[in-house]
């Protein structure tokens, strides 16, 4: 139910996904969604938890594909999926904004917002931690502080590919995304460098 949700999201809108529309789109009844959803909200509050569980797994596995003792690839790795540039779901992004927006408004799809912007964070906190152990970045760096900077980074860099996909490429992503941690990581490349594959 939640990948029909997410499957008229991306084609229709947030406004369109009302529980008979979800119901035409996996050729059952209304009835039978209601019996596990009541409303809309609370279909949508799933949806949000599953989108968000498909992001997590997917960052997971990008960290796992970089080598193990090379943070700021694993770093890099993960915020591509983020900021989504990572060749997965392209529309992705847009399910995502649409969501974003309506939490706004919503008490419940904020708190998912919240827990999930917060566990980016926590993640970007301990990666740049590890690194100023491992001399990868400098011992003055503020762990947080960057932390909540990269993720604001690659949240904009995200509502950026959701509403302008042509205007900013993958590529463009990574690279970008590169760059910025160019200038907290100790050798990585200098000016311009960005080194480093996404996917």
């Amino acid at each position: 139910m939640a990948e029909a949700l997410l499957a008229v999201v991306e084609d229709e809108g947030l406004e369109a996904a009302s529980i008979p529309r979800i119901a035409r789109e996996l050729n059952a009844s209304t009835g039978l969604v209601q019996a596990y959803f009541r409303s809309k909200d609370e279909l949508l509050l799933f949806a949000a938890r599953h989108l968000g569980d498909l992001i997590r797994a997917r960052v997971a596995a990008a960290v796992r594909a970089a080598p193990e003792g090379d943070v700021r690839q694993r770093l890099l790795r993960a915020m591509c999926v983020v900021a989504g540039a990572d060749d997965e779901r392209a529309a992705e992004g847009r399910i995502w904004l649409a969501f974003l927006a309506r939490a706004a408004f919503h008490p419940a799809l904020r708190e998912v917002h919240v827990a999930g912007a917060a566990e980016i964070r926590e993640h970007c906190r301990r990666a740049l931690e590890a690194a100023r152990e491992l001399g990868r970045v400098p011992r003055w760096v503020d762990a947080e502080a960057e932390a909540w900077a990269l993720a604001a980074f690659a949240d904009g860099l995200a509502v950026q590919r959701a509403v302008a996909p042509e205007a900013m490429a993958d590529d463009q992503v990574r690279v970008l995304l590169g760059r910025y941690l160019d200038r907290i990581f100790v050798g990585a490349g200098g000016a311009g460098g960005g080194g480093g594959e996404c996917v």
